[in-house]
């Protein structure tokens, strides 16, 4: 497979990970990264047969046992399309930033000013959201955006 540089970043901080939320995690950013493309132009009818692009991951772990997820889109060959992750990603990490800005976090006192519960009129970004701050520490990436999740409050970076 060749190399890209073309991957969303995904870095889970505070181990050990439950396999459940990991398997939610997992299961909820692919839903939100497809809905986000099928969404945008040209790439609405990529994912409406099985020689669409797959979503792929390469997973590490650091030293201190952080998880880290590196994704992205390759073809049946497994051969990285840049340009549909660059695409792809690039909407999906502004949807992302979006939804938590138009969202509510915790108050001044800790107390949380959302709904915790998920509806099924949910976006799949929105239910993303929720599944990530099950892990209180995350940061997740791609370009010169980052999104930062500590003690289950977001951040916004450019760089």
């Amino acid at each position: 497979m060749t190399p890209t540089n073309e991957k969303l970043t995904l870095i889970l901080h505070q181990p050990p990970f439950k396999v459940s939320n990991l398997s939610s995690l997992f299961r909820s950013l692919q839903a939100a990264v497809r809905e986000t493309a099928a969404a945008g132009e040209p790439v609405e009818s990529l994912f409406s047969n099985q020689q669409g692009p797959f979503l792929v991951t390469d997973v590490e772990h650091t030293p201190n046992g952080e998880m880290v997820l590196s994704i992205w889109f390759a073809d049946r060959q497994n051969d990285p399309l840049d340009e549909r992750s660059k695409e792809t990603f690039g909407r999906a990490i502004s949807e992302l930033e979006q939804t938590i800005l138009s969202g509510s976090q915790h108050t001044f006192w800790g107390t949380p000013a959302y709904r915790p519960e998920l509806h099924d009129e949910d976006s799949r970004m929105l239910r993303f959201i929720a599944i990530l701050r099950a892990f209180r520490s995350a940061t997740i990436s791609f370009g010169d955006r980052t999104i930062v999740l500590r003690d289950g409050l977001f951040a916004s970076e450019r760089t």
